[in-house]
């Protein structure tokens, strides 16, 4: 019998057999979207609608909702908008790129005085329309304790306060992380199938801070949201975090994740040894590579690609078809069909 692509979802995470491997992936950049809906179709829906008809057409069991509040506050002397999110930085973005304007704080002495924003700031439109118009799994998602800091203070001062003033740090993630623990109940009480924490914590040779930082800016911060987020609700908890994260697997596994995503190839992820490994603790999530295979492959060679991941990592569940972060616009249109499976 047919799942439902709840119930597919839900199959694999609890590590039993789906009738098919499941697949989703955690965002569609705009002009691949374009591509994959047409022009046309693009200007006649809303940005729910498009994203809505975008996964229809590749059959995708999940939709992952990112709504972070922020509002414009401004444009520079080119023009460029600047937009002041919740957390209090400012940021000038662009299609494609996001550059740090302002931080939240102008120097780490200012930690003290700094407020968690109010959770009413929660944005929910987008997800109350999913919930409401798919059958989809739904993720909604939250920004973990290390990009999150990153992004409010620039990625050199936070770095540099990390290792100088680790206790100020260690208090502002804190408060940081109650604003986005509150946000996940939010979800959760407006429908959410699932939470999918979003965090950076590697390059592609190995991990941006030492590990006694790591213990004290984020091994603490992803226990207390898992915590916090099944006592309020026992719901699936993933986590994206693409980079070489082999030395802190056991840590992840150990924490109480029900899944990870990513797992990036290029950067050493071996999917296969961390399923032999970690397989039945954590739904694996990802592997299609985007380095070569998504934007220079052939579809011949992705859809082989898809097809020895749902055979070989999918068997017995514990195994959800995505890229290794999102489909991008410099993917071609073609390869992304090929990954999905649409003839």
């Amino acid at each position: 019998m047919s799942m439902t692509h709840k119930e597919r979802v839900k199959s694999a995470i609890e590590h039993r057999q789906p009738d098919q491997t499941p697949k989703g992936d955690l965002a569609i950049e705009s002009e691949l979207l374009k591509a994959l809906i047409g022009s046309e179709t693009y200007q006649q829906l809303d940005p729910r609608e498009r994203l809505l008809k975008a996964w229809r057409i590749l059959g995708s069991d999940l939709v992952n909702i990112h709504q972070f509040p922020m509002q414009q506050t401004g444009a520079t002397q080119d023009g460029l908008p600047i937009y002041r999110s919740v957390l209090g930085d400012e940021h000038i973005i662009t299609e494609g790129s996001s550059h740090l304007h302002k931080p939240a704080i102008s120097d780490v002495s200012e930690v003290d005085n700094y407020r968690s924003p109010d959770p009413a700031t929660c944005l929910t439109d987008m997800l109350d329309w999913f919930v409401a118009n798919s059958d989809l799994f739904v993720f909604g998602q939250i920004m973990g304790p290390v990009s999150s800091l990153d992004w409010m203070l620039g990625t050199e001062d936070y770095m540099v306060y990390s290792m100088t003033d680790t206790e100020q740090i260690k208090l502002l993630t804190e408060k940081v992380i109650a604003y986005e623990i509150a946000r996940a109940k939010i979800f959760i009480d407006h429908g959410a199938d699932g939470i999918m924490i979003t965090d950076d914590i590697a390059f592609n040779t190995g991990l941006f801070m030492p590990p006694h930082i790591m213990d004290e800016l984020a091994w603490p911060f992803y226990k207390k949201i898992i915590r916090e987020v099944k006592a309020h609700q026992d719901v699936p908890v993933f986590l994206h975090m693409d980079g070489d994260i082999r030395k802190v697997m056991s840590n992840i596994a150990d924490f109480g994740f029900d899944g990870l995503q990513s797992l990036q190839p290029s950067a050493g992820m071996d999917i296969a040894a961390v399923k032999q490994e970690y397989g039945d603790r954590l739904c694996l999530m990802g592997n299609m590579d985007l380095d070569h295979l998504m934007p220079f492959g052939s579809p011949e060679e992705v859809a082989a690609q898809a097809k020895w991941l749902c055979d070989n990592i999918g068997q017995d569940g514990g195994f959800i078809l995505s890229t290794c972060n999102i489909l991008t616009n410099i993917i071609p249109p073609e390869n992304v069909l090929a990954m999905y499976g649409v003839q």
